[in-house]
């Protein structure tokens, strides 16, 4: 940059002033953005502030070319003009003596010798050449010619710049050479740019407090104390920031906290846009370590956590599943306010976390299970499978209350029993927890052990046994009922295929929702009956039909093979509910039918002898 035309850069002409400069400026700064083209702005940028810099010390440059103290290298120029050539005497003529002519000679060694003691200097022997400078009356035209070298741009000068701005204090109030404003802005960029790659190594290696440390170090040089190189160095700064990645937003602040940079206050270099770069990015980076934070933290029971860890680190979908099986309404709310925000406001966050999946969650989300509720379907199906028709089949009467103790009671007691044994038997295994899972993952099959289907073998098998071996104590029917329903369980369990029942639950839900009245007062009503009905049992009466004891009696003794039982069966056929199939009953289907008859007649005499004897 050093090397560049600013004029040419921008397209003006050297003697443009300070309005036509900003005007132009303007201009280029459309076609170039310091997001397309980050290199290409800053050189935009330091050659308008070479312009006006320029424009504005145009006439003090001017004047300093007159004075004692005029810039050496205006001062060389003059040299170089300088012919130490006396004019030859010519016959007839008058003759002209050139006074200056010895001076010019004297100016002209010195210059020689400040050009050879510069060859010969390095940033080792910096300070021994500019003594042999001062020693030979050429301190000035020394620092000049060694400026020019420097803002030459070779990298190889640049320890020879940094020895010469300590040892000759350039840049600073002490300086014994005057340098014109673009010249301090070169040089302060030159010197910058020398601690660029110090600095950037730093943030690769992810040294943040070494880099902050060093940035305070390079704040403090003497050649950054005057304001317009400090503001100079703010802007590089903040231009470095923003060229390079791997600083976190924590090391922002603390960057903004050295310079004094509050956007709430408005303080801050230029270019804005530049800065709003800057903040938008620390938020982004604010916003992934927050991310990995939630996602690190695997007991962050939060709605934001769990919502982090669903969507940008679901892992294996058996994990997923059991991760969406504790989600409530508020953590999938949570999921989609995440998935919002990086699709819409952070695109760019995706890209660091691999794993993430910001679709495949939505399938996941139904409504959770209640345990409570399941472990009384189950002992109302028992019931209803083993407990009744063990009850019909031992001959036992099945009243009312006991109707209401086998299918209302039973059930809701053994729920509650479960549940009450569950609880305490989670607190005294989760001791084992470690273990348990170990085990589970060796000992049961993939589908069914933790994590796929939560099944532990400690925590859930041990309660299940112990269960079987209580129901045993009521036969081997009992074992077997039970053992059949705990394989349904295992098979079809909700727990284990939630998207497959999530419509018939949303269905439950919604017959439920807008018919909850309704059902609480159908099942008071029948609750009610049953027990008034148990309390309170109907009185039977004695309806005696005339001649039904003979009736019954002739009937008990009729001979099933003659032909008038055949056509009694006809008759009955005709009056059934299905005449057409009756008819096509064979004879022997007919015999059967009538002992059927005289078995139920025989039956309804002995119990009328049996009342009413």
């Amino acid at each position: 940059m050093s090397s560049m035309n600013p004029w040419t850069l921008l397209g003006l002409d050297d003697d443009a002033d300070e309005r036509a400069i900003k005007r132009q400026y303007a201009k280029l700064l459309k076609i170039t953005r310091p997001d397309d083209d980050p290199e290409g702005f800053q050189r935009l940028r330091e050659a308008y502030e070479r312009a006006l810099s320029w424009a504005r010390n145009r006439a003090d440059d001017e004047d300093d070319f007159s004075t004692p103290t005029t810039t050496v290298e205006r001062l060389s120029d003059a040299f170089a003009g300088a012919a130490p050539v006396a004019k030859q005497p010519i016959p007839g003529d008058t003759f002209i003596i050139d006074r200056a002519a010895p001076d010019r000679i004297a100016e002209s060694i010195v210059h020689q010798t400040a050009r050879e003691l510069l060859e010969q200097t390095t940033a080792q022997n910096l300070q021994q050449q500019h003594q042999n400078a001062v020693t030979q009356n050429c301190d000035l035209l020394f620092q000049q010619c060694l400026l020019e070298r420097c803002l030459e741009g070779d990298p190889s000068d640049l320890d020879l710049l940094t020895v010469a701005v300590i040892h000759l204090r350039w840049l600073t109030p002490w300086q014994s050479m005057r340098i014109s404003a673009d010249h301090e802005v070169q040089l302060t960029h030159m010197l910058l740019e020398n601690e660029s790659a110090r600095l950037e190594q730093m943030l690769a290696d992810d040294q943040e407090p070494a880099f902050l440390a060093a940035l305070e170090q390079l704040a403090q040089r003497p050649w950054l104390a005057a304001l317009e190189r400090r503001d100079q160095f703010q802007r590089w700064a903040m231009f470095f920031l923003h060229n390079h990645k791997g600083w976190t937003a924590a090391l922002f602040d603390r960057v903004c906290t050295l310079f004094g940079w509050d956007d709430g206050k408005g303080v801050f270099p230029e270019p804005e846009f530049i800065w709003r770069h800057l903040i938008e990015r620390c938020e982004k980076y604010a916003y992934i370590e927050h991310l990995q934070k939630l996602i690190n933290n695997a007991n962050t029971d939060n709605a934001e956590g769990k919502a982090a860890r669903m969507v940008l680190n679901p892992g294996r979908k058996v994990e997923r599943l059991r991760l969406a099986r504790f989600f409530g309404a508020d953590d999938w709310i949570a999921c989609e306010r995440l998935c919002s925000t990086l699709k819409n406001r952070y695109p760019d966050v995706v890209a660091e976390f691999p794993n993430a999946d910001l679709e495949s969650w939505r399938s996941l989300q139904v409504a959770p299970m209640i345990p409570a509720l399941w472990t009384w379907f189950g002992w109302l199906l028992f019931s209803l499978f083993f407990m009744v028709p063990d009850a019909i089949m031992s001959g036992k009467k099945l009243d009312g209350i006991g109707a209401t103790f086998i299918l209302l009671i039973f059930p809701l007691t053994a729920a509650v029993v479960c549940r009450l044994l569950a609880g305490i038997w989670a607190h005294v295994v989760k001791v084992l927890q470690t273990t348990d899972e170990w085990l589970s993952d060796r000992l049961l099959p993939e589908w069914l052990h933790w994590p796929a289907s939560q099944a532990l073998l400690l925590r859930h098998g041990t309660p299940l046994i112990l269960v079987g071996a209580t129901v045993s104590l009521q036969g081997p029917a009992a074992l077997l009922c039970y053992t059949l329903l705990m394989l349904a369980w295992i098979f079809l369990s909700p727990y284990r295929h939630p998207q497959i029942y999530a419509p018939a639950r949303e269905a439950i839900k919604t017959f439920l929702h807008f018919n909850q009245g309704k059902i609480l007062l159908s099942v008071a009503v029948i609750a009610a009956s049953i027990i008034l009905v148990s309390i309170y049992p109907p009185q039977r009466h004695d309806l005696r039909i005339p001649n039904a004891g003979q009736t019954a009696s002739a009937a008990s003794t009729l001979d099933c093979s003659s032909d008038q039982a055949m056509e009694l069966m006809d008759k009955e056929c005709k009056n059934s509910l299905m005449p057409e199939r009756c008819a096509k009953n064979t004879r022997e289907q007919k015999i059967s039918q009538c002992w059927r008859i005289r078995a139920r007649l025989q039956g309804s005499l002995d119990g009328q002898h049996a009342t009413h004897p």
